[in-house]
């Protein structure tokens, strides 16, 4: 859609995050959307004090499944309560739809008078929330169609997910095609949404994709390898050694030992692990030395390690050339091809 002349355009941006609260009060929890607007600079709009996203709703998280009640499957108290959630956003996305097709004329932050058109253009979220977003099973992706068995191999490409085709299948309730698709049987929100295709809105999301999700993981296999190998109190003994620096600090306490890792701790995670996993492997004073077998055999976890870490520090990179894409897209290859050992 082209947009006339003189227009303005408002990329809207959602965001959503499911938060625990209490295990006190009936494992309470509270599920927020927040909005914000694309022609806020990305400085602005990441800083919580310049208040630059606005609750628009809470939505309800629906109570555990009762599996005793006759009448009432687990799988229907399911698709009872996504229906719940896609009719609420169904009401919260109805105005954002009719201003982008008719668009209204306000007053910006420069005193003129604009006519905007509004667009969604993203809906950040973790990969539970996108699947309940866009409908579709938890052990499947919400860009493309690929198989939940072949969700590791970057190797492949397949298309993207073809909604009008899912919205006609749940019309006519094609159950068989829908399964085949990893589609759930419930009419998505999002499909009201004009000139916008679904599967776009989903975008990288550093914190719960990368560093609670990939690094989360490897910092627990990094444990057991060393407990395996009798090396996990040599890494600590280096992790307590190491100093700090301008720009990021080093917890005294092990890593293992944190009740909760959040984005700041993660991050200086990073930057430290292969310099700490490196010799806690290779130490030979106060140890037993490793044998020229285990020297072998460290190698390709080293390298691992070292690919995946040096991936996540260049993405979290604020803007971006040909040669860091690149670099990207090395470490991301060579990871594929050392992690068989985690």
């Amino acid at each position: 859609m082209t947009l006339p002349v003189g227009s303005t355009l408002v990329p809207v941006i959602f965001a959503s995050d499911a938060t625990h609260l209490t295990n006190f009060s009936g494992d309470s929890k509270l599920w927020p959307i927040y909005m914000s607007i694309g022609n806020i600079p990305s400085s602005i709009r990441q800083k919580a004090n310049h208040r630059a996203w606005v609750l628009v709703a809470l939505l309800p998280v629906g109570p555990k499944r009762v599996h005793k009640k006759a009448g009432w499957s687990a799988a229907q108290q399911e698709r009872e309560s996504l229906e719940t959630i896609h009719n609420l956003l169904r009401h919260i996305l109805n105005p954002i739809s009719d201003a982008t097709r008719d668009g209204i004329t306000t007053w910006c932050g420069d005193g003129m008078k604009r006519k905007c058109y509004i667009r969604v253009v993203a809906w950040l979220a973790d990969h539970m929330e996108n699947c309940t977003i866009h409908v579709v099973y938890n052990t499947r992706c919400g860009i493309c169609e690929c198989p939940a068995d072949e969700l590791g191999d970057h190797t492949k490409s397949y298309p993207s997910r073809d909604h009008k085709s899912y919205a006609e299948w749940v019309k006519n309730t094609d159950t068989e095609k829908l399964k085949a698709g990893g589609v759930k049987i419930v009419s998505n929100a999002l499909w009201i949404l004009r000139d916008i295709m679904p599967s776009n809105l989903i975008r990288p999301d550093l914190l719960h994709n990368l560093f609670l999700g990939i690094i989360e993981y490897l910092m627990d296999w990094v444990e057991g390898f060393l407990t395996v190998h009798n090396r996990i109190n040599a890494f600590d003994d280096i992790w307590a050694q190491m100093p700090g620096y301008p720009g990021n600090f080093v917890p005294r306490k092990p890593c293992r030992n944190f009740s909760q890792v959040q984005g700041k701790e993660m991050r200086a995670i990073l930057r430290v692990l292969l310099g700490v996993f490196t010799p806690a492997l290779g130490r030979k004073t106060g140890i037993q030395a490793p044998s020229g077998g285990q020297q072998q055999e460290f190698k390709r976890p080293i390298l691992c390690v070292r690919y995946i870490t040096n991936f996540a520090l260049i993405a979290r990179y604020q803007s971006h050339t040909d040669s860091t894409v690149q670099y990207m897209r090395t470490y991301l290859q060579k990871f594929h091809e050392t992690k068989s050992v985690l």
